[in-house]
Order: structure tokens, then sequence, then C-alpha cells
């Protein structure tokens, strides 16, 4: 729905398009104006003299008209190609994550947060970025240990597929002995960050 508000609001402040729209509208009531109209607003004769212009203003207007419709339908159509393709990268993602992977997800749950700040060099959350599963929710902030570090969180797209199951985590409440183990599997810039977090603060 916002999406398509947003193209109605493209089209309606293009260049030049209130002018194409007046022009139209004008030029096609003025050449289907009755005869007994145009005679009794003394504009008979000026619209039989102009009629040609007239028609090539109805044809000009009329064809910048669809030009735009043509181009706000060919991006949307884009559009809905790049989300597919998202889509299709993000799934077969899921089907292919690395125990790194796996760890680094699993953060979200062990924190209980929906963004988690990572370090944005690190070759398992770049490749979570890359593939449209991890996205950035905030600021980036530069630390001596990990680099560039900013809040990530699971994308729309994702989040439905990032499931327990996918994570390998047990249904239902975690053991001790479960998270001791899900703790000790933790990604390794999982410590850092904390102990840099309980510095700072």
């Amino acid at each position: 729905m916002g999406s398509r508000e947003s193209q109605f609001h493209a089209l309606t402040t293009a260049p030049l398009y209130k002018l194409a729209l007046w022009l139209l509208v004008t030029s096609l009531a003025l050449l289907w104006l009755p005869v007994q109209w145009a005679q009794s607003l003394y504009l008979q004769q000026w619209v039989s003299h102009y009629a040609s212009w007239l028609g090539l203003t109805v044809v000009a207007s009329a064809a910048y008209l669809a030009t735009l419709v043509g181009r706000l339908l060919f991006q949307r159509l884009m559009q809905q190609r790049l989300a597919a393709q998202q889509k299709l990268m993000v799934e077969e993602k899921v089907q292919t994550l690395d125990n790194t992977e796996r760890a680094i997800l699993r953060e979200f749950i062990l924190q209980g947060r929906g963004s988690v700040p990572m370090p944005l060099n690190h070759h398992g959350v770049s490749a979570l970025v890359d593939a449209g599963i991890l996205a950035r929710a905030g600021s980036v902030e530069e630390y001596a240990i990990e680099g560039p570090v900013a809040p990530l969180k699971i994308t729309a797209i994702a989040r439905g597929k990032i499931t327990r199951k996918v994570l390998r985590l047990p249904e239902g409440q975690l053991s001790e002995e479960q998270r001791e183990r899900l703790l000790a599997s933790r990604p390794e810039f999982a410590a850092n960050l904390s102990r840099s977090s309980r510095h700072a603060a």
C-alpha cells in the first residue's frame, strides 16, 4: 500500500506533470466542445483555426503522461523482481548456514533483544548482511579490537525463516546444561563486546 502511494506521489510530482495533464484536458475539451457551445462562447472560429495544433498538443501530452506511467510501472516491476531475488537469496542462505552464522543469529535469542551490536568486519556477520538476513539498526562505532561495530537486526524478510529449528535450539525453556552449551558456542566477539560495554559504562 505504501509503495503504491509513493509511486503515485512520484507520478504527480514529476516535472511538467501538471502542465501536461492540464494541456491534455483543455485540448480535449476544446476539440470535443459542442458546436453550439463553441459558438456561444465565440470559440468556434478559434478552435477550427487551431484544431491541428490542439490535436498535436493532445498527442504530445498523452505521450508524456504515458511515458511517466510506463516508467513507474517498469520501476515497480524491477522492485518486485529484486524483492523476489532477495527472498530467494535469504531462503538459500538459511538452508546453508554454518555453525558460526548460527551462533551469531542465536545471540538475538540469548540476549533477548531485537538488535545486537556486532562487528561489521567479522566474516560471519558480513556474510549474513550480504545475504539480506541481517541489516544495520543504528550508527557505527569504532572499537579497538573489533573495529567498526553497529547494532544489527534480523530483516523482516528473514525473520519468519529464522526458527529455533534452523538455529538448532530445543523447543521450550532451555535447561541449565543447554544454556551453558550455547554460551560456550557463542561467537568470539560476544565476550569482547560485552567487556568493552562494561568498561564504557
